[in-house]
């Protein structure tokens, strides 16, 4: 009792609000908004992953819906706004935002797209096939192998020579899917400089696979995407949108390697993950290998097929190829399992009922 008289004599109630005011701490007011916040998407909390950034580190995340709402621009032209002002902003990193993003703004108005993609020849083809680059179309990170049986490519960096390794069958994939009609684009989650330095010297029947006429586009990191519930399904990893090639999803599909990249799973097919050390070794995992050998040929068969599929049933590319899917796979095991049909049999009746694979996976 006595400890409690002398606080209340040291700190005497305050007799007035002002006076009440005065003694209370500071109130912690939220940060002013920038004007770019209204088309932004709010910045991820840094403990999510390990590649989380603040606006300040990394460049900002814009909302796709609100770029297209606010501007009128396609989903397309929104992602190209986003890569060009992290260009901007990147070079500069002490710039006034609004002008960046002012800039950006001029040059996807301007039909600028660094990833050279002509939406008119994306909307002509009857089917879109992209492909991850990171060990799924290529290892770029296995040491130099003392084996025979894989032909790398190579560049030099100033660390000394960068030795690349290509998934087998990527030059046969691509020469089928042209000749389907098709478009390819390369989708990397990695950094521009070195993915495209790398394409610069990957030969493509003697040309460089950057810039090559059978490339519809070269997409990297400034072109992941992020989206917040308003706007749909929440994607909280930032992501490669198969949307910007296909609002609908109707003719176009992804082979990747890593889906915790990708949020449209009737739509990707999941790739085994490309180890140039199983592959490439003098002495290999004959089991290991034959696996490596035969996945990219594998896929080149499911499109084929699928095309066919396409003309036969009158369907379009994505309900052909969707017993192949990430979702796709689920539903036709089902159906194996509980019906003891075919894989075949399988395939073709999720073809025709494709409603049996549930897409809210």
């Amino acid at each position: 009792m006595l400890l409690v008289l002398l606080s209340l004599i040291a700190c005497p109630r305050p007799s007035t609000l002002e006076e009440a005011l005065d003694v209370r701490p500071p109130l912690d007011l939220p940060p002013q908004t920038h004007p770019l916040d209204a088309v932004s998407v709010p910045d991820l909390p840094m403990w999510t992953n390990k590649y989380a950034k603040t606006h300040d580190d990394f460049g900002r995340f814009f909302s796709m819906a609100a770029l297209m709402d606010e501007y009128g621009l396609s989903r397309l032209q929104s992602i190209e706004l986003q890569n060009h002002y992290r260009d901007l902003h990147r070079a500069d990193p002490d710039g006034r935002e609004v002008d960046q993003f002012a800039e950006a703004l001029r040059r996807v108005q301007a039909k600028e797209f660094e990833s050279g993609i002509d939406p008119v020849r994306i909307q002509n083809a009857p089917f879109v096939v992209v492909f991850d680059l990171d060990d799924t179309l290529y290892d770029q990170y296995a040491p130099a192998i003392d084996g025979d049986t894989c032909t790398p490519m190579s560049r030099e960096t100033e660390k000394g020579t960068k030795t690349i390794y290509m998934a087998p069958g990527w030059q046969s994939i691509i020469k089928t899917i042209r000749e389907l009609d098709g478009e390819v684009v390369l989708f990397s989650a990695n950094v521009d400089a070195p993915t495209r330095l790398n394409l610069k010297h990957i030969d493509l029947a003697g040309k460089p696979l950057l810039g090559h006429p059978d490339i519809a586009g070269v997409m990297t990191n400034s072109y992941l995407t992020l989206q917040e519930k308003s706007a749909g399904r929440p994607v909280s990893e930032p992501s490669k949108d198969l949307r910007f090639f296909d609002e609908e999803l109707r003719k176009v599909i992804i082979v990747d390697d890593n889906p915790t990249r990708l949020f449209q799973p009737a739509n990707t097919r999941l790739f085994r993950k490309l180890h140039a050390e199983d592959l490439c070794a003098a002495d290999p995992d004959a089991k290991q290998r034959a696996a490596m050998l035969s996945a990219m040929p594998t896929v080149e068969r499911e499109i084929r097929e699928s095309v066919t599929s396409m003309s036969d049933l009158h369907i379009d590319f994505a309900t052909a190829y969707l017993p192949y899917t990430q979702i796709g796979r689920v539903a036709v095991q089902a159906l194996v399992d509980g019906t003891e049909m075919p894989f075949e049999e399988a395939v073709l009746y999720l073809r025709q009922h494709p409603e049996l694979a549930d897409l809210r996976f």
